[in-house]
């Protein structure tokens, strides 16, 4: 299975949150549209990213796997205000859907840029959680 890292509080955001959109410099490789993949929480934060109250109720883990996420389908921002608030302009922008945070997320695994291929114990880890469907891509 697949493994997006995104940095905090943007995975928090997505996990808890109401973020379905997230920003890349490219598109989704189309082999893994419409695939589940896992939300990780990557070691650095954007202190910058949102308000502090909005954030201060969420979990703070960091080097983790916060959740699943199906991607659902890959745009390019085409006006200043595509998928705002969420949407960024000038970038790709990965629709996330069917999101489940994962309750107690599994010990610290590194992250890697783009999509990478995560490691059995931490993918048996989440599966004890939650019901994964495992795909081939």
């Amino acid at each position: 299975m697949r493994a997006l890292t995104v940095k905090q509080p943007w995975a928090d955001a997505i996990a808890h949150g109401e973020k379905r959109i997230e920003n890349r410099t490219r598109p989704i490789p189309p082999k893994h549209l419409g695939t589940t993949i896992l939300i990780h929480a990557g070691a650095t934060e954007d202190f910058n990213a949102l308000p502090a109250d909005m954030v201060r109720a969420w979990p703070k883990d960091v080097r983790a796997v916060v959740a699943l996420a199906t991607l659902a389908g890959c745009h390019k921002a085409a006006k200043p205000r595509c998928c705002a608030p969420w949407g960024f302009p000038d970038t790709w922008h990965w629709e996330l859907k069917d999101i489940r945070p994962i309750p107690h997320p599994p010990r610290p695994v590194r992250g890697q840029l783009g999509l990478w291929t995560v490691d059995d114990d931490t993918l048996a880890a989440v599966q004890r959680q939650i019901s994964i469907e495992r795909t081939s891509a």
